[in-house]
């Protein structure tokens, strides 16, 4: 599998603006400028979309290990803070709430640390990662 995003960037740093085109997807013709930007809602940041592609990425994958399990949820909520220190992204922060009939605390959480372990995205990144998982009785 290939996923390939071209970004145009156009204008200096401070007051420039960038687009990204998609080759599936409906946030092709996106814009993005830097996080320090006010932002109006009409753009996103670098930092944004990995968060996205992080949450997005770790929860397709937990619901993939809970079916081969023998569970489905009814609903995965996953957030993702990431910390950013001296331009460095040092950790990316998994918040997960989960409704799942039928399963154990125990269960649970085994299931949700071995798909915090083979997120595709999750790995990709340096940064430590982390997880914060609660099951919604």
């Amino acid at each position: 599998m290939q996923s390939t995003i071209k970004a145009v960037w156009q204008g200096s740093f401070k007051q420039g603006n960038g687009q990204f085109a998609t080759e599936n997807s409906k946030l092709s013709n996106s814009a993005f400028r830097p996080s320090y930007v006010e932002n109006d809602g009409t753009f996103t940041n670098p930092e944004e979309l990995l968060a996205a592609a992080h949450a997005s990425c770790f929860t397709m994958t937990l619901s993939y290990i809970l079916g081969e399990n023998g569970f489905s949820a009814d609903q995965l909520e996953t957030s993702v803070s990431l910390i950013i220190s001296n331009n460095v992204i040092t950790n990316s922060n998994l918040s997960l709430q989960a409704k799942i009939d039928g399963i154990t605390e125990e269960e649970f959480r085994n299931l949700a640390l071995k798909a915090k372990e083979m997120c595709p995205v999750g790995n990709v990144l340096k940064a430590e990662s982390s997880l914060e998982a609660t099951l919604i009785l």
